[in-house]
């Protein structure tokens, strides 16, 4: 099969809005969205094709570009060879130079049009960026220890560098932790930490970076919510709806069998991988964690773990989440 290579490049706003252009008529795919860009000539660098093809399309000079993502994705009659750019610095204002039209759209909102397959591994890419680094995500759930216990072992956590949680509240809380914890929410936040909350009622009042949703509750609503959120998937159908509604992650479960829920199959890495690959949102991997089988989710392609019981349960929840950031640090 033919290899066709193709520099495409990123520009970035430094409001984060990224440029999308449609495909014309005359070209193939036309009506779809992708990032601007155009084959590399025989004995071309891929740098000189990109500063090529945007002034001959969208009609810029590139003055600072960097390699981004590099992807190669099959079609029937061929395979094109991607090799991604980001592009933070250009003379002119982009147009449609070939009479498509251009779009200056958030990364969220990409999956939503009608987007060539092989720019959406760029779009998670670029939602990743915006995540909490490191990737290790921490279910919180105050139904799983003691009341007492629950916000200095959450408060361990975070001292030993967790920086990302989903708070899952399903039951009532005792009235002195539901009195302390949106206190101890803005004091975390303002130490950096993303806090995604897991209720019932959405809580305007509480200092929460976003909202956390089920399967179910996307499933029955006929719009994304006005804040960020993320969503916990189990198909590849809920990966793609979530992106649609313009999810900044999901968590993808269950990658290894899990004693919390011992009637759901193991998806294992393999098939694992097959899902989180044309995933245009970050995927985060769920399920029988370990920090021995931080590996394996890796090799399955995530942009981030998360632990249910591994770290809030253990008794020192500190050096757990060390260890976590330890094996995924180990195996990059």
């Amino acid at each position: 099969m033919a290899v066709v290579p193709v520099a495409t490049g990123v520009l970035q706003r430094a409001d984060g809005r990224v440029l999308v252009s449609l495909r014309p008529e005359g070209k193939p795919w036309p009506g779809y969205w992708e990032f601007p860009g155009g084959k590399i000539e025989p004995g071309e660098a891929p740098e000189a094709a990109l500063a090529r093809e945007l002034e001959e399309e969208i009609g810029i000079r590139v003055r600072q570009a960097e390699p981004f993502l590099r992807r190669d994705h099959p079609y029937p009659e061929r395979t094109v060879a991607l090799h991604f750019f980001r592009v933070t610095a250009w003379d002119e204002e982009p147009y449609g130079r070939e009479g498509q039209q251009i779009r200056w759209v958030q990364p969220w909102e990409i999956a939503a049009l009608d987007c060539l397959a092989p720019n959406l591994p760029v779009v998670a890419k670029l939602l990743t960026e915006m995540l909490p680094q490191p990737p290790l995500w921490l279910i919180a759930d105050p139904a799983r220890v003691a009341p007492e216990r629950f916000l200095p072992a959450l408060r361990a956590a975070i001292d030993g560098g967790l920086r990302a949680v989903v708070l899952r509240i399903k039951e009532a809380m005792a009235p002195e932790l539901a009195a302390a914890l949106p206190i101890f929410l803005q004091q975390v936040q303002d130490q950096g930490v993303q806090v995604f909350l897991n209720h019932p009622e959405p809580l305007p009042e509480w200092p929460c970076t976003g909202l956390h949703w089920t399967e179910a509750r996307m499933q029955g609503a006929s719009q994304a919510p006005e804040r960020p959120f993320g969503v916990s998937c189990h198909s590849p159908a809920c990966l793609e709806r979530a992106a649609q509604l313009g999810a900044r992650y999901a968590l993808l479960s269950p990658l290894f069998a899990t004693q919390t829920h011992p009637d759901a199959a193991a998806l294992g890495p393999e098939r694992f991988a097959e899902w989180v690959a044309p995933a245009a949102l970050p995927v985060l991997a769920l399920g029988g964690l370990t920090p021995e089988r931080v590996a394996g989710a890796r090799a399955a392609g995530v942009q981030g773990v998360a632990v249910l019981s591994g770290i809030l349960e253990s008794a020192d929840p500190a050096h757990a989440t060390q260890a976590f950031l330890s094996a995924w640090e180990s195996h990059a």
